[in-house]
């Protein structure tokens, strides 16, 4: 029985080899999601100016096992090495081959050699095994995400009023409703979508990402460069767009990221329909689960009582650094308590440490 070997290398550089190895590890690796893959990357680093990463790579037995992408930035303040586009990372960022001690202790046993690190949107699984392997991590409870696993009966634990509300209009406008999620020519398909953003309460209450030039060419991006991810889903009355969702699927799942309607078509809670409609489609497709995204919204929960939770990671060798990132996030939990929102529960979990 040969033994295990593990190298690590850092480059700044990528090659077509590196490439073609990263491409196949994603698609045989235990954590393999859109914001771990070759395509996502391509995403951001086609609107990405400063491209000043650092990728750490690890080989076992000259076979690719491990890849995480980094950038330098400031975390308050802080310089760091960071996980790449901070402000739409949606989950983790890091891509292994299997969620194995040993892998885990040298790959970051070897990262952690770096002078500051900061990791966002690390899974509850992972952020557990580098707790026990390094205690020195801060790790801060960064995104709650309901779920609706889908091989269980759908709806079980959904809010029975709700769903009969659903299915009530679902049948009173049987001929006026439709829904489709699309695969194929997406950019048309956004364009659509920005147009109906026009019309929403979030546009209405000046909370339309859209408005910014940056961030609607981040979501061209994606769709350009990681489009075999990306699903756009709509819901028509008599042809009309009346509610969009934005989402990713990774093989058997399902991630949502954003979703609005129209404001003329509230009666229908076109958003709770949406979300009926997805769930719907993905268990006749075999999905496995939906993740219905961050924010432990109301009209989520009534859905599900199930949740994810990710966490963001902080290190560094010099102590004031560690105690000023610690300062800064008992200040945001306390904010959470003091000031909780309306229709959620994010104040119940947000910036908790693990």
């Amino acid at each position: 029985m040969s033994k295990v070997v593990y190298k690590l290398e850092k480059i700044t550089k990528l090659t077509d080899t590196l490439i073609s190895e990263w491409k196949l590890l994603w698609e045989r690796a235990e954590n393999a999601n859109i914001f771990n893959s070759y395509e996502w990357f391509c995403a951001y680093d086609a609107i990405n100016e400063k491209k000043n990463y650092v990728f750490y790579i690890c080989y076992k037995n000259n076979s690719l096992v491990a890849i995480l992408p980094l950038e330098q930035y400031r975390s308050f303040g802080v310089p760091v090495f960071g996980t790449l586009c901070r402000d739409h990372l949606g989950d983790t960022a890091f891509l292994m081959e299997t969620y194995n001690g040993a892998l885990f202790r040298y790959f970051f046993g070897s990262i952690l050699k770096n002078k500051n690190l900061y990791l966002q949107k690390i899974d509850s699984r992972a952020t557990a095994m580098l707790h026990q392997l390094f205690p020195d991590i801060y790790f801060s409870l960064m995104s709650v995400n309901p779920i609706i696993y889908l091989q269980k009966e759908l709806f079980k634990n959904a809010s029975s009023s709700s769903i009969k509300r659903i299915e009530k209009n679902i049948e009173k406008y049987a001929n006026h409703l439709n829904y489709i999620m699309y695969s194929n020519n997406l950019q048309k398909h956004f364009e659509s979508m920005l147009n109906l953003q026009l019309q929403s309460s979030k546009n209405a209450r000046s909370l339309d990402i859209f408005r910014n030039k940056n961030i609607r060419d981040y979501y061209s991006s994606l769709i350009k460069y990681a489009s075999r991810f990306i699903r756009i889903n709509f819901i028509f009355y008599d042809n009309v767009p009346i509610a969009y969702e934005y989402g990713f699927q990774c093989g058997d799942r399902y991630s949502g990221d954003q979703i609005s309607f129209h404001n003329k078509y509230r009666k229908f809670m076109p958003g709770k329909l949406m979300i009926y409609y997805i769930a719907k489609h993905l268990k006749q497709n075999n999905s496995l689960f939906l993740d219905q995204g961050g924010g432990i919204h109301s009209y989520k929960m009534d859905f599900t009582k199930e949740y994810r939770l990710l966490y963001n990671m902080y290190y560094s060798r010099n102590v004031f650094f560690m105690m000023w990132w610690k300062i800064i996030n008992k200040a945001r939990r306390l904010r959470q308590i003091v000031y909780p929102k309306k229709h959620t529960r994010d104040h119940e979990f947000l910036f908790k440490t693990f």
